[in-house]
């Protein structure tokens, strides 16, 4: 279909009919911008209005969109070639919008795994491995002081396991993943606050109170689950030990 073809041909049927753009628009309902609109070609009417326009201007369906008066022979072939130029737009105004909804399925996909990786890296914990200059651990008559230096720890936590004639307790620290993956250090603020060990601010302590007053007793850091340590028998335990690192005992 040509529409300046169709517009200059709805022009022609409204001044035969000694009607202003105006005055068809009050028929139809609409804006004389849209009859402007129609008639330069920049547009087309709607399948809504079109029957409507169609009986103002006394004109068939089939003359509108070959933007003609069609002679009584000419009728059927123009209305096969107008069913299949309709059918062609159709398709293609189809492809566009599947095109479109294609795009911004993807888009949203995009911004959906950009929001979750960002949840995931802000809000996500790590084991943090150990190191001597960062985790510290004393045994003092009734307590065991763990202090990690630096910033990075979010949560410290502990788990007591009798261990034949001695008590072991195992300790692990995490810390957010976005912390780990600054820098190969593994708390990065923590090693940059190495040299503020009397700036209590750079410091985390962790206390396990009541400890047994007499007997052996030994602290190991692990990275192995502390859930994972509750009730295992003692091969498993010995397994546990040999994968974590004693940092501190008192005979």
């Amino acid at each position: 279909m040509n529409q300046e073809k169709i517009g200059k041909f709805i022009a022609k049927c409204r001044k035969d009919k000694n009607l202003t753009q105006a005055q068809l628009a009050e028929k139809l309902n609409m804006s004389d911008k849209s009859i402007s609109k129609w008639e330069t070609g920049k547009g087309m009417p709607d399948s809504s209005v079109m029957l409507d326009l169609c009986n103002c201007l006394n004109i068939t369906v089939n003359e509108l969109l070959s933007g003609e008066y069609l002679k009584e022979e000419e009728y059927r072939k123009k209305a096969t070639e107008n069913l299949l130029d309709i059918t062609k737009k159709s398709e293609k105004n189809q492809k566009e919008k599947n095109r479109i909804i294609i795009a911004l399925s993807i888009f949203i996909i995009i911004v959906l795994v950009l929001v979750v990786t960002t949840i995931i890296y802000n809000n996500v914990t790590v084991s943090i491995e150990y190191d001597d200059r960062l985790i510290k651990c004393e045994i003092t008559d009734n307590d065991i002081i763990c202090t990690f230096n630096g910033l990075s720890l979010i949560t410290m936590d502990s788990e007591k396991v009798y261990n034949s004639e001695e008590t072991t307790y195992f300790v692990n620290a995490e810390m957010l993943l976005k912390n780990k993956t600054r820098s190969h250090f593994e708390t990065w603020d923590s090693m940059a606050q190495l040299n503020n060990e009397s700036d209590s601010r750079f410091k985390s302590e962790y206390i396990i109170d009541n400890i047994p007053s007499e007997g052996k007793v030994k602290v190991y850091y692990t990275n192995i689950s502390l859930k994972k340590v509750q009730n295992v028998n003692q091969e498993e335990l010995n397994e546990i030990i040999n994968m974590s690192t004693l940092i501190a005992e008192r005979d």
